[in-house]
């Protein structure tokens, strides 16, 4: 079957927005070959607007605990329409290896799944092997390796559908004081190309919620640009109650 190139942009773009109008959905990946996190709980309930008029409400729940991260997000349109992300990660430190697991349930009831293992390759690098099974059941294979130094990650990938023909996605991701940019070259089985840019910055508000804001645009292969953009602002809960630390407030 043939890979839709315009398809996977669209896909893309649509994980980009969507999915990381939470970022522990993103960020919350079990820090492959990192430091272990404190065992507990993080809750988030909140607000959503996107530049499309597109608003409505989620929440969210990311357990930690040694070798294991895992949760649950739902997010729900004000016409009432829902979608559930889950995701379960294990790594294990001592022998530089773990797993991935996850699934997107749509409003239609139509569904899509990834799952793989990541193994480390060396200071701040590591790489993944998987598939991805679309919603029509197509089920395409990943690989991917990540490569993280100071304030700079690198993330390329290559999906290949069951024809062989392959679909590139290279992106950097620089953070900033107040959030991160990302830079993102998609390339299709035709060699053309779309490049996505965004910019993420978190606010911490009075009230002690926090407020994401996303913004980026598209370019695609014929050169016109579209915009995007979304705004989240949720309140966000541990269990137990952790050490005040001073990471960006976005993070989990």
């Amino acid at each position: 079957m043939k890979i839709n190139y315009n398809k996977w942009s669209l896909a893309l773009l649509s994980s980009a927005v969507i999915i990381s109008s939470l970022p522990a959905v993103a960020q919350a990946r079990g820090k492959f070959g990192g430091n272990e996190r404190e065992p507990g709980t993080v809750t988030r309930n909140g607000t959503f607007t996107r530049q499309n008029g597109q608003s409505g409400n989620f929440s969210q729940t990311v357990n930690h605990e040694p070798g294991n991260t895992n949760g649950t997000t739902t997010w729900q349109n004000s016409n009432g329409t829902e979608r559930t992300h889950t995701f379960d990660n294990t790594w294990n430190s001592q022998t530089g290896t773990g797993t991935h697991q996850s699934s997107t349930t749509y409003a239609n009831g139509q569904t899509t799944s990834s799952q793989g293992t990541w193994t480390k390759t060396g200071s701040g690098t590591s790489s993944y092997n998987g598939t991805f099974t679309q919603r029509n059941g197509q089920v395409d294979t990943v690989t991917k390796t990540v490569d993280h130094q100071g304030n700079s990650t690198q993330v390329d990938k290559t999906i290949t559908g069951p024809n062989g023909q392959t679909t590139t996605v290279d992106k950097t991701i620089t953070k900033s004081a107040d959030g991160h940019t990302t830079d993102t070259t998609i390339t299709g089985p035709n060699g053309k190309t779309t490049t996505v840019d965004n910019s993420v910055t978190y606010t911490k508000n009075a009230d002690g919620t926090v407020t994401r804001t996303d913004s980026g645009t598209v370019t695609g292969p014929n050169g016109t640009v579209k915009t995007f953009g979304n705004t989240e602002t949720w309140t966000k809960t541990y269990t137990p109650n952790p050490t005040p630390t001073t990471t960006t407030p976005g993070q989990n």
